[in-house]
């Protein structure tokens, strides 16, 4: 009886036996994979430390049968650049095409610094890997991050006046002033024009100090360093539009109460202002800068400029751009021509300036009701009929922002205009949102 037990008990011991001998064999086995991945994958899982100062560092990684990604990219305060670096990973990584049969490594590092506690610089250096270790691609980007208006800075938020004119001495015929291929340095910024960031320039910021437009204490600069960065309107692209701009101001009390009026329905407006007006009222320029409302040229002194020479014709321009920047730290892009009047010559000398010509879609000739008891009214009249003009979403009208009755014309329109569904935009953002062109 005895025997048949101790048969039995050795018997049921086999079983567990060699389960446990399996159990010991798969670990084994993955330890072994486990190990050998990561050897096999040990470069691709660390990184450069002298080139993250600032911000932590964020691993993500993945393996499939195609891939094994392993970034290491910023983890930052500033939650906007965080969203434009986590864009920049995915559109890489939906950009990558499986190889059949051939398993490719993606493998990204970085490096990020602040520069004056106002810019970030970001440098994003992809790889794609063959297994046997043969790069097949390679990406880099590079930008750099103003902390004070939120936003990735472009060669136009680097440069202002003629600079093309500058770039064309440093070697760079051709360029993207919307480029954001920047690298801001403590005495320089260099701009790439291919995103192998071979080309470029270096701007050194005491030699070139009118062109500059960076707005830091430590950068030599004309810019002003008290402007705030606009308050800017969200805009509904489904609802109607219309751009109302005035001309001629500022004024010393009615630009500001024109601001307010549009304010008051969540609203903004395109002033063209006279360079000479800007020179008086600087603190008014600004203001409507600061408010979220677009700042653009009239000229300086309000001629014909299809009547005067080039080197005239050029002072207007630039002696409006100028003003402006010294009292807004920022240029106007459009440009409207005093009565409309434009040749060839005109239009040049705005695109060597990088200005955009706006005219109007209707002319409320308010100038004509500005003595007039009742002027007011037939303002208001003209304002309600120029918006609803054509389709009615979309139109540019002319006021001006010099005279009481316009000003008065314009708040009684904008309350029937509001109550019927209309938005009150600047006209880049009607440009933006209709696909309207911006030569009107």
């Amino acid at each position: 009886m005895n025997r048949r037990r101790n048969y039995y008990e050795r018997e049921s011991k086999v079983p567990i036996f060699i389960a446990g001998a399996v159990v010991i064999v798969i670990i084994i086995g993955l330890f072994v994979l486990l190990f050998n991945g990561e050897r096999k994958y040990k470069e691709y899982n660390s990184y450069d430390e002298n080139t993250k100062q600032y911000g932590t560092v964020e691993h993500y990684e993945k393996e499939n049968d195609h891939f094994y990604v392993s970034f290491y990219y910023p983890k930052l305060k500033e939650k906007n650049l965080n969203k434009i670096i986590k864009e920049s990973n995915n559109s890489y990584l939906k950009s990558q095409r499986k190889k059949k049969d051939q398993k490719d490594i993606l493998y990204l590092d970085y490096s990020c610094k602040k520069i004056y506690k106002q810019y970030i610089v970001v440098k994003l250096d992809y790889k794609r890997v063959s297994e046997n270790k043969k790069k097949t691609d390679q990406l880099k980007y590079i930008m750099t991050y103003d902390c004070k208006t939120n936003q990735l800075l472009t060669l136009k938020d680097c440069l202002h006046g003629k600079y093309g004119d500058l770039l064309n001495s440093m070697g760079i015929g051709e360029f993207n002033k919307d480029s954001t291929s920047i690298e801001v340095g403590k005495k320089s910024f260099t701009y790439y024009s291919d995103q192998k960031l071979k080309n470029k320039i270096v701007v050194n910021y005491e030699q070139n100090k009118d062109y500059i437009k960076l707005a830091n204490k430590n950068i030599p600069s004309n810019a002003p360093l008290d402007v705030k960065a606009p308050k800017l309107m969200k805009v509904d692209p489904k609802k109607k539009m219309v751009a109302i701009t005035l001309d001629d101001g500022p004024h010393k009390t009615l630009t500001e109460r024109a601001m307010a009026a549009f304010e008051k329905y969540n609203g903004r407006a395109t002033f063209f202002e006279l360079g000479r007006n800007m020179e008086i009222y600087p603190n008014i320029v600004k203001e409507v800068y600061e408010r979220g409302h677009e700042l653009a040229s009239h000229t300086y002194s309000h001629a014909q400029l299809t009547k005067l020479d080039p080197v005239t014709l050029d002072a207007e321009i630039s002696r409006t751009q100028e003003a402006c920047f010294k009292a807004s730290g920022t240029e106007p892009t459009l440009i409207r021509p005093p009565y409309g009047a434009k040749n060839d010559n005109v239009k040049n000398a705005f695109h060597s300036y990088g200005l955009n010509m706006i005219l109007w879609d209707g002319d409320t000739e308010d100038w004509r009701y500005s003595k007039k008891p009742d002027g007011s009214q037939t303002v208001c009249n003209n304002i309600i009929a120029d918006a609803k003009a054509k389709s009615g979403d979309g139109n540019i009208i002319l006021i001006h922002d010099i005279h009481e009755n316009s000003i008065a014309g314009l708040e009684m329109a904008l309350d029937q205009l509001s109550k019927e569904g209309y938005q009150f935009v600047t006209v880049s953002d009607l440009i933006k949102y209709k696909g309207h062109s911006e030569y009107r």
